[in-house]
């Protein structure tokens, strides 16, 4: 039982919530929520909700729960009472409602599509098995690390068709952090390896992850880590965050710019407030921290030709002496099927293009354009047991909705599988699916 004060003593008890919680915090526009974003995480808590639970748990009036914030932009709560209130108490009644309710109201920042937030509490999915998320193993010591998907750019070559634009996908995902380097470890003792690289890439931007720095920092962990690498568009990138990621352990950063032209920027990112100045400043800032940078710009003929020219001149200025790695990784425009491609350009075959490469090399006096994977320190290993074969069929329910309408997401031998043809299927819904892909341990199914 709560102590009481004299019946007409009543005093104010104050919640600082954004000293509790690792959230900006606001007020949704109607002022019956409040809105929590970190990084490109945003969801919503209803106000209601919160005062009810507190109403309840320590006996007080709901008209004396007070929601405001303050001069320092401080979310406070104040409660007002007879009874003495635990504010330490009443922080963590707040903090489990938060995480048991914020995950089903989480929305992308960049596209505005709602974000499923993966743990393995939550929803017991393994973290392998899927192209979107999770860890990818090809067959060497790089392993793909794939914590979010959604980007903040439309570029009109996009392979995946990602972005605010897109046409085919409907939701986002982003998973705990935890999570992932746990999978990670798992994968790297199941593999031996010693000297393994950690490469965070996807269909999103990378940078965008809100815990990106938790998760440098928990790879990095693992004693047989040797490389953290990130690609990244630059969009997310700050001096704060690159000192961080430096900290945390992360080793080279592949950095897209694909024009040094501002409107041809903003045309090959698709979006008309691409920031290119800004960019190319923390590309210089990355070339002066401890972290090794490689511009990564994409060749599109006829697009960008000129600009290629100068991305390498950029690169000799800021970045002369290769750290670790080569300062340069020019890529061929190839056609996506499934992609967003630009209508009239041809690829051009890996022949023409290595030539031209290696022009480029005589002509500025710059090494290793025509890329190699000894030059990463990358080398084949053995992969992860494939438990599923092509034509088998299993007997599963929907664990998932997945990212395309007829899409949904299951579980068999300790894989996710993605199953195409189940447009409309509940979650928890039964069904039996005949596997047609299983490259890389990457799976994907045909409901029949």
């Amino acid at each position: 039982m709560a102590d009481k004060f004299s019946t007409s003593q009543k005093q104010d008890f104050t919640i600082n919530l954004s000293e509790v919680i690792p959230y900006t915090i606001e007020f949704s526009k109607d002022a019956k929520e409040i809105v929590l974003t970190k990084g490109v995480i945003t969801g919503e808590i209803s106000l209601d909700s919160i005062a009810l639970e507190l109403a309840q748990r320590f006996d007080i009036a709901y008209e004396e729960i007070f929601f405001t914030k303050n001069d320092n932009n401080d979310f406070l709560i104040n409660l007002v009472s007879e009874n003495f209130i635990d504010t330490s108490v009443a922080e963590s009644i707040i903090l489990e409602m938060i995480a048991n309710e914020l995950p089903y109201s989480l929305k992308s920042a960049d596209t505005h599509k709602v974000f499923t937030y993966i743990t393995e509490n939550l929803f017991g999915i393994p973290l392998i098995g899927s192209m979107y998320f999770g860890v990818i193993d090809r067959g060497t010591n790089l392993l793909q690390i794939r914590s979010l998907t959604g980007c903040p750019l439309n570029c009109p070559f996009c392979s995946v068709d990602e972005g605010p634009a897109t046409k085919t996908k409907h939701r986002d995902f982003i998973v705990d952090s935890d999570y992932l380097v746990d999978t990670y470890n798992h994968v790297v003792k199941e593999k031996e390896l010693k000297k393994a690289e950690a490469h965070l890439d996807g269909q999103a931007e990378p940078m965008a992850y809100s815990y990106l720095v938790d998760l440098v920092q928990g790879l990095a962990n693992n004693p047989n880590t040797a490389i953290i690498s990130a690609q990244t568009n630059g969009w997310y990138l700050t001096e704060k965050l690159i000192d961080e990621l430096a900290d945390a352990g992360l080793s080279r950063i592949n950095l897209s710019i694909n024009s040094m032209e501002l409107s041809n920027a903003k045309r090959l990112s698709g979006r008309g407030d691409y920031p290119l100045q800004k960019i190319l400043t923390m590309a210089e800032y990355i070339a002066n921290s401890k972290i090794s940078l490689l511009l990564a710009p994409l060749w599109i003929p006829g697009i960008n030709d000129s600009a290629i020219e100068e991305i390498v001149k950029f690169s000799k200025k800021i970045n002369n002496e290769e750290k670790r790695f080569p300062t340069l990784g020019i890529q061929n425009y190839l056609i996506h099927h499934q992609g967003r491609n630009m209508k009239g350009v041809k690829s051009k075959t890996f022949k023409t293009f290595n030539e031209q490469l290696r022009e480029f090399e005589r002509k500025y006096d710059v090494s290793n354009l025509v890329l190699k994977q000894s030059m990463f320190e990358s080398y084949k290993t053995k992969m992860l047991p494939n438990p599923l074969k092509v034509g088998e069929i299993i007997s599963s329910r929907v664990i998932l909705h997945g990212r395309l309408n007829d899409e949904i997401f299951t579980v068999a031998k300790n894989r996710i599988i993605h199953v195409t043809g189940a447009e409309g299927i509940s979650i928890g819904t039964k069904f039996k699916a005949r596997i047609i892909r299983n490259r890389h341990n990457i799976f994907f199914a045909k409901k029949v």
